[in-house]
């Protein structure tokens, strides 16, 4: 029997398959998981042959016909093509994060001599906010191409100074808004005490992370955190949760030891809504952990965290939030730690390490960052982590899902920061199929997951964005499909859009009031970069038509639609109807707008048609708003109001 190219395994008495490569998942019933042992290295006769004496040659053929059909739209088994696997390889450059762990506040007294001949000056100097400055200029000057950069602070409660770390937070954010880069403070907390912990937390660190786009009034909000004080968890809540704009909190928790269980139940019914399971950390303090028994707690967490989705109690838990983000849009991550290339970290004596949990390692000593000096070869060992260039992770099929693991979880178990550790490495397969499992299993329930994504996305957000899953889910109910544009679609909108008069490239509501028919001409076939525009294609990959979805600027929560297909015979097509009323559904569910809004001229009547039975209805029109053939045409406005 030939090696899978999807990977199946069992998971609570269910099947599944995922593809290593895009990351996409799916339950398989009995048809499709025999199916699979065979495809896609076996011809279809060969399936037919070998299956044909347990299931009926049509019940074969409809599962080949999905799977290719999931394979033209590159949801799986996509083809690498020498360019493509070239990039893989490409070293992503600059820093977009850094740490700082601030110094206990002093002020010294320093000699400086004016030249050559001056007389030595007396001057006090602060150690703390200087190394805070240092970093600060450290992440923007190796940020290269970098728009959207972290400074992290990191310090205890007792030694917190918050108007120290407010004005650097404050300088930060100045200092990247002059550099051009979009640029969040975030401050870590460690040690935090807590009053009257209950059970679940003993024996496990706790910390707190603030991070601040807006510095304004956040001195305010860091007072109650600092000093000696204990929290208990309610006051805690309260105090890394302020509800003020700008800021946002997180609790994070570092087990010591495997019983983490009731870990997040007890954190989420104390109102965190942020929460994070530091299971690098723990790694790292405690390499004596057996990670299968630490792995199979955070599946129990997994299963409340499921529970609550199901009941619509919706809450942050990493990082099993960000492995369904990754699965839900189709984001493989070859590398998830950037040690070295997109992180580095500076510590209360200056000296510069690839990461925050590499510091006090002194074989990872970078530099120092008061004399301004960093050695480019220790930098350089970091390009070559991951799971593209980790022997172990070549053939796992989680390895575009885990990233190759932290460095610093490998140099803890293994010694090496390149050799992951092999009882971590099964341990880290065991929960990935449990979470690939409840992913599947919450999408079959109609879960929801916008509103724990927007927390993902909602501050760095840019525009309207389908998901590989939406995209795939929506089209297995149809017998068209949908894919983004690709520079091989050049020749084909060559031929659709030259002389063409549809509404969908000579319209563009946010043109109506340019003067020339060339601007309008040259608006509708550039589309705005937040546009999202799609082509439309049959199960066997054959493009019939383009679908553009963009956000309105002015008015959140509207969108406009626009659709264009080949042949004006499709527009009376039942499933394709069908399949695009249910793409229009899946868009607004993900990207939570309310309304959407389509044009279609009214020399277009099969467009009208088209658009009021997937369930627009006519709002009224725009006179003369489109010019075309030397004539004026009024356009149709269609509306679509979601509940």
């Amino acid at each position: 029997m030939p090696r899978e190219a999807l990977h199946r395994f069992e998971e609570g008495g269910r099947r599944f398959a995922v593809d290593p490569e895009t990351c996409f998942c799916f339950e398989c019933d009995d048809v499709s998981w025999d199916v699979l042992a065979y495809y896609p290295q076996a011809s279809v006769q060969r399936v037919l042959h070998e299956l044909g004496d347990r299931y009926e040659r049509k019940e074969l053929e409809e599962v080949l016909g999905e799977l290719e059909w999931l394979r033209s739209t590159k949801a799986i088994l996509p083809a690498m093509t020498p360019d493509k696997f070239a990039k893989a390889f490409q070293v992503e450059r600059g820093v977009r994060r850094i740490t700082v762990r601030l110094p206990k506040e002093t002020q010294q007294v320093e000699e400086r001599r004016r030249g050559w001949f001056g007389g030595a000056t007396r001057a006090l100097s602060d150690p703390a906010r200087e190394l805070g400055r240092d970093a600060v200029a450290l992440l923007l000057s190796r940020s290269l191409e970098q728009r959207q950069l972290t400074f992290a602070f990191q310090t205890t409660p007792q030694a917190l100074n918050p108007d120290l770390v407010a004005d650097l937070c404050d300088y930060a954010i100045r200092m990247g808004r002059l550099s051009g880069k979009e640029l969040t403070a975030s401050l870590h907390l460690t040690d935090v005490a807590l009053d009257g912990a209950p059970e679940a937390l003993k024996g496990h660190d706790v910390c707190v992370q603030l991070d601040v786009s807006d510095p304004e009034a956040l001195a305010r909000h860091l007072r109650p955190l600092a000093g000696g004080d204990r929290f208990s968890l309610t006051r805690l809540a309260k105090a890394i949760q302020p509800d003020a704009p700008g800021v946002t909190g997180r609790v994070v928790v570092c087990p010591g030891h495997a019983g983490l269980a009731d870990v997040v139940p007890a954190l989420h019914e104390a109102g965190f809504r942020v929460i994070e399971l530091d299971l690098d950390g723990a790694f790292i303090a405690h390499p004596e952990l057996e990670p299968a028994a630490v792995m199979a707690a955070q599946r129990e967490c997994a299963v409340y965290f499921a529970k609550c989705l199901l009941a619509r109690r919706y809450f942050r838990l990493d990082p099993i939030t960000a492995l369904f983000y990754r699965i839900h849009e189709g984001k493989p991550v070859a590398r998830i730690d950037g040690a070295g290339t997109n992180e580095l970290a500076v510590d209360a004596d200056g000296v510069v390490y690839p990461s925050w949990r590499l510091i006090g390692a002194p074989e990872f000593a970078l530099g120092q960052v008061r004399e301004g000096r960093i050695d480019e070869d220790q930098v350089r060992r970091f390009e070559d982590v991951g799971a593209l260039t980790t022997a172990p992770c070549l053939t796992c099929w989680a390895r575009n899902l885990c990233g190759g693991g932290c460095v610093a979880v490998h140099h803890a178990l293994s010694g090496s920061f390149r050799r992951p550790h092999a009882a971590w490495c099964d341990a880290q397969r065991s929960w990935m199929s449990a979470a690939v499992s409840a992913f599947n299993l919450l999408s079959a329930q109609g879960v929801d997951f916008s509103p724990i994504y927007a927390q993902l996305t909602g501050k760095r957000g840019g525009g309207l964005r389908l998901s590989l899953w939406s995209m795939a889910r929506a089209a297995l109910q149809m017998t068209v499909s949908m894919r983004p544009l690709e520079e091989s679609d050049a020749e084909m909108l060559v031929r659709w859009e030259n002389w063409n008069d549809a509404g969908y490239f000579t319209f563009n509501p946010r043109g109506v009031l340019m003067a020339t028919v060339y601007d309008r001409e040259m608006d509708a076939l550039h589309p705005q970069s937040l546009d999202q525009e799609m082509v439309l294609t049959r199960r066997d990959g054959a493009p019939i038509g383009l679908v553009r979805i963009g956000p309105d600027m002015q008015h959140a929560g509207l969108v406009h639609v626009s659709v264009f297909l080949r042949d004006p015979a499709h527009y009376a097509a039942e499933d394709i109807r069908k399949g695009f009323r249910l793409l229009v559904q899946e868009a607004a569910k993900q990207q939570e707008f309310r309304r959407a809004l389509a044009y279609a001229p009214d020399r277009e009547p099969a467009l009208q048609a088209f658009l009021e039975a997937i369930g627009f209805e006519r709002a009224g029109a725009m006179r003369e708003a489109l010019y075309l053939h030397g004539d004026r045409h009024d356009v149709g406005v269609y509306a679509l109001t979601f509940a």
